[in-house]
């Protein structure tokens, strides 16, 4: 990941007055929510929807959550809200018009290797299985200490499945999933449509599993927004931490 990327401030106030030629993609974990030991202990706070609804009436509908969790999940999170979304790294996008794609191309080889992988954690207290149809997701932030061993049998499966598939790296998490599945690549499907056609990308992301949307916002000329603690990225603007995003998103909410 590039580290020569000159750093800017997030803009705010007058440099993104009116809004209208912005087009807002929001990772969901560690970036507009604080992280949690699980994923179903994630806290959304009372005034987060409302909000994601003010600047998704003020953008003309072009708001979108880009995370790994399943679009399914998302809804859950954000009950009643359903906005634009990519899920599972670009596995399953929803457009505006409500349709929901599902990359299911590779699935039954996924499905193939589910009990392998349970059957290899199982003795790994802290570890959890996500199948999320697109991919399968092995968790371990209840136990940051097995990381490796999940890392290991991760590469293990894969090294077995060919060179369509490969392991994705996030925080606390490793993922076996289809090559072709990246958030950029969803992204770029999803700014080609409207509302988002022709409009500027924002798109804040916290994690490793965001540095290819964040290289296809810059290269559309848009402004992407790494939140946490500094470290190399393509992003060339930094948050330090979900609660200054938070705060970003009520301002701009009320230009």
């Amino acid at each position: 990941m590039p580290s020569n990327v000159a750093r800017k401030s997030v803009p705010v106030g007058g440099e993104l007055s009116g809004l209208n030629g912005h087009a807002l993609c929001l990772d969901v974990d560690g970036t507009i929510l604080d992280l949690a030991p699980r994923p179903d202990a994630v806290e959304v706070p009372d005034w987060m929807v409302p909000l994601l609804q003010r600047l998704f009436d003020k953008l003309g509908g072009a708001v979108a959550f880009v995370s790994g969790r399943s679009i399914a999940d998302i809804d859950r999170l954000f009950s009643p809200l359903k906005l634009p979304a990519i899920g599972v790294h670009g596995g399953e996008i929803r457009t505006p018009d409500g349709r929901i794609s599902v990359d299911d191309e590779l699935s039954a080889e996924l499905s193939l290797v589910k009990p392998i992988l349970r059957q290899a954690i199982a003795h790994l207290h802290g570890v959890l299985l996500e199948d999320k149809r697109s991919a399968i997701a092995l968790h371990y932030r209840s136990a940051p200490e097995r990381g490796r061993e999940v890392l290991n049998i991760a590469e293990l499966i894969v090294a077995g499945m060919g060179s369509d598939f490969a392991v994705l790296v996030g925080k606390c998490v490793v993922e076996v999933r289809p090559r072709h599945l990246t958030k950029g690549a969803a992204l770029r499907q999803l700014m080609a449509g409207e509302p988002f056609r022709g409009r500027t990308p924002i798109f804040a992301g916290d994690d490793s599993t965001d540095e290819d949307a964040f290289e296809v916002v810059n290269r559309l000329g848009g402004i992407s927004v790494r939140v946490g603690q500094p470290q190399p990225t393509a992003a060339t603007c930094q948050l330090s931490d979900p609660a200054q995003l938070r705060r970003w998103l009520l301002e701009i909410s009320r230009v």
